[in-house]
């Protein structure tokens, strides 16, 4: 049978680029009004209207999707640290 191995620190990692992730696409939602002046024709705001519309939908149902592996690699770090806390523990005859 072969041993299952985890690197926390590769759950670490991934936990911290996932919340710097989050952060990133939470910070990208404000722009619209500003780019209103930019564009000068009404169409082209019109336009960049709409794609804002469909970029904050599947913004946002992107964030859910990041938060929720988020919590999962952090559940996951979580559960194996106590899975090998009790296995070293065992190991040394503790109980």
């Amino acid at each position: 049978m072969a041993d299952l191995q985890v690197d926390d620190r590769v759950l670490a990692d991934s936990e911290r680029r996932l919340s710097r992730l989050h952060g990133e696409f939470a910070r990208l939602g404000g722009q619209r009004d500003s780019l209103h002046a930019e564009l000068g024709a009404p169409a082209m705001a019109g336009a960049m209207d709409e794609f804002f519309d469909n970029w904050s939908h599947y913004r946002k149902k992107l964030l859910g999707s990041i938060e929720s592996v988020g919590t999962l690699v952090s559940q996951t770090r979580s559960t194996f640290r106590r899975v090998d806390e009790r296995l070293a523990s065992g190991a040394k005859g503790d109980r």
